[in-house]
C-alpha cells in the first residue's frame, strides 16, 4: 500500500459513521466502475463486510 493510501485511510478512520456513509456514497458516485477489481478482491470485499456486519451483530446482542 503506498503512503498516500495509507494516509488517506487513517484520515477516514477518523469521519464519523455519518461521514463515513457520505463519502462511500461520493466514491461509487464518482468511481467508474471499470472491471480492475479481480473475483478475489471481491471475495475479500465480501468476507470483510461479513465480518464487520457479525461484529455489529455481536456488540448489539452483547
Amino acid at each position: 500500500m503506498t503512503q498516500a493510501v495509507s494516509q488517506i485511510l487513517s484520515e477516514v478512520e477518523r469521519l464519523s459513521v455519518a461521514e463515513r456513509v457520505e463519502l462511500r456514497r461520493a466514491i461509487v458516485e464518482r468511481t467508474p466502475m471499470s472491471g480492475d477489481l479481480t473475483d478475489e478482491d471481491f471475495g475479500a470485499l465480501a468476507a470483510e463486510s461479513f465480518r464487520a456486519l457479525d461484529g455489529e451483530e455481536a456488540a448489539q446482542g452483547a
